[in-house]
């Protein structure tokens, strides 16, 4: 895979390279002063980004659950970008027990487990599927389990 990664932090001990983009390794990218033009011929032109913030890899794994800004990437490996916060909507609605949380897509999370917060609510879960958060422990951090709308806002916190 080819990796896009947007410079932060340039010269200082918190630089990341977030990775903004992952293409497959036949894909043409060329970084230019004003943009990056992606495809030959092109098929998407980045405006936002040039060659005097970003960066591109080649021969990047795919991790499997990318989402833009959720990893960095070093040159060599990629890493969980502890900067990031991913955010969805819920698929359906929730009552105040379920301990399963349907969302419109789980990437944007971390797999291993965290914390999620909808509305006033947090959410400690444990894994996820393609479209679920799993082993959900309701009302986290003393906030009070509670019934939510299908649709509504869910964050990683």
């Amino acid at each position: 895979m080819k990796a896009i990664t947007w410079k932060t932090d340039e010269g200082t001990s918190d630089r990341i390279d977030a990775v903004i983009y992952l293409f497959a390794d036949g894909t043409a990218i060329d970084v230019q002063s004003d943009k990056t033009v992606i495809g030959d011929p092109e098929t998407l032109i980045i405006s936002d980004c040039n060659s005097s913030n970003v960066t591109v890899h080649t021969s990047v794994t795919d991790p499997g659950d990318y989402w833009g800004w959720k990893y960095n990437y070093d040159g060599a490996s990629l890493t969980a970008n502890s900067r990031f916060k991913g955010v969805s909507d819920l698929a359906g609605d929730l009552n105040d027990s379920d301990t399963t949380v349907s969302v419109q897509t789980s990437l944007p999370f971390v797999s291993s487990g965290g914390t999620v917060q909808i509305d006033d609510e947090k959410i400690a879960y444990t894994g996820v599927t393609a479209t679920s958060l799993t082993g959900c422990t309701r009302g986290e951090d003393s906030t009070t389990a509670a019934s939510h709308t299908g649709n509504t806002n869910i964050r990683q916190v």
